[in-house]
């Protein structure tokens, strides 16, 4: 299962134009797996941090009743993240560069990881 969901990172990563790196982190914070192209900081803090903003905003969706979370986009000076929940245990984000990426792609790409490794986590149950 580790190296399924590890090729199917790298592959997502790799296909979208000036991603820096796509990880899989458990709403724990823990990383699960991850593929960095380019970083120059220490992505597992970084994963575990998202997990915080994921947890806040999960925890927001439920006091105003919004229903199921589809993507979560944050942008910064430094940094564009697409955050796509798999599950009440996981998430799948892609950290682009903030200019030369292509978030409509990287879009499109995590939809695709998110039924990929749905399906993945789902055959070792």
């Amino acid at each position: 299962m580790a190296d399924d969901l590890q090729e199917e990172i790298r592959k997502v990563a790799e296909k979208i134009p000036g991603c820096c790196y796509v990880s899989l982190v458990g709403y724990d914070g823990i990383t699960i797996a991850q593929h960095v192209i380019e970083a120059n900081f220490d992505v597992t803090l970084y994963d575990a941090e998202v997990s915080s903003i994921m947890l806040a905003s999960k925890e927001v969706k439920g006091h105003l009743d919004l229903s199921v979370e589809q993507e979560l986009i944050w942008l910064t000076n430094k940094s564009f993240f697409i955050i796509r929940p798999i599950s009440e245990d996981y998430f799948v984000y892609a950290c682009l560069k903030p200019t030369g990426s292509n978030p409509g792609l990287a879009r499109l790409e995590l939809n695709k990881l998110k039924a990929v490794i749905h399906k993945i986590i789902q055959s070792e149950t």
